[in-house]
């Protein structure tokens, strides 16, 4: 079951090398912004986004901006402007028979095991929201260890109750990590469901 994932899970690394080549790429923020490089908005203040959707909310900080796509959508990204910070996510329905449960089981088994061989710095079950079928969700976290492709990345990967595939991704480039980390770490725990 857990590689019925990769292909989406590959999505999300091309998604992110490519913000790699774009310093200033296009996009817009929300009303709490002021005019930025780029032809997007940099946010004047810690901004909460909801995605009704599929019930979940997440807070970007002042000095970030959208870059592209729509929070309340399927896929969105957010980048501090001047560094190589991001936070992205991408969200796609998997068949109702798809075996979110061992594929969470599987993955998380997996990821552990990669902790061994230091491809990743730490791996642990995330489930949030509750039992509630729409907006609860189960899945694993990872925090990567430096990567080939030069970004480094805290992903949180989740199934919610109608087997929407969820893969929520807080990102720099290796040399950037540390320093990023504290702050991709509180967009990442800032993701709520059934909020």
């Amino acid at each position: 079951p857990a590689v019925a994932q990769f292909g989406l899970i590959q999505q999300g690394l091309d998604a992110v090398t490519s913000g790699k080549k774009a310093a200033e790429p296009a996009g817009s923020a929300g009303s709490a912004a002021k005019g930025g490089s780029g032809g997007g908005a940099v946010l004047a203040s810690d901004t909460t986004y909801k995605n009704p959707a599929r019930g979940f909310e997440f807070t970007i900080p002042a000095g970030w901006k959208l870059e592209s796509g729509d929070p309340a959508s399927e896929s969105v990204l957010f980048m501090k402007p001047g560094t190589t910070w991001g936070f992205q996510f991408h969200l796609e329905r998997m068949v109702p028979s798809f075996p979110r449960k061992a594929s969470v089981d599987a993955s998380l088994k997996q990821a552990k095991e990669m902790v061994g061989i230091n491809k990743y710095l730490e791996a642990k079950r995330r489930d949030d929201g509750g039992a509630k079928k729409k907006c609860g969700v189960i899945g694993w976290e990872i925090v990567e260890a430096p990567q080939k492709n030069d970004f480094q990345r805290i992903i949180w990967q989740a199934y919610d109750g109608e087997n929407y595939y969820m893969n929520f991704m807080a990102h720099s480039e290796n040399k950037d990590f540390a320093a990023a980390r504290p702050v991709l770490r509180q967009i990442m725990d800032s993701i709520k469901f059934c909020r």
